[in-house]
């Protein structure tokens, strides 16, 4: 199997390395998200009329706990990819 030339593999590297930066930054906003709502489950001043506590009050999602390991996997793969190109040249 012929693999891809330098300057692809590099360029989708990259940008695996970039999405995973940012896909960092989300997966920080999805930590302090769950942070949160933890914090409102301990909190004995609920309101059973807020619209809040519904949203709040839902479990958290596969993605929503996992986040941080797919953001570290897109990056890692970007790394990878980037350092395969170079060797490769």
């Amino acid at each position: 199997m012929k693999l891809p030339d330098f300057e692809t593999l590099a360029a989708v590297g990259m940008t695996l390395v970039m999405v995973g930066i940012i896909l960092r930054g989300f997966a920080a906003q999805s930590h302090r998200e769950l942070a949160r709502r933890k914090q409102h489950q301990l909190d004995e001043r609920k309101s059973g009329d807020a619209f809040l506590n519904e949203q709040l009050e839902r479990p958290p999602t596969w993605l929503e706990r996992n986040f941080g390991r797919v953001a570290n996997a897109v990056l890692l793969a970007g790394v990878a990819l980037t350092a395969v190109a170079f060797f490769r040249r």
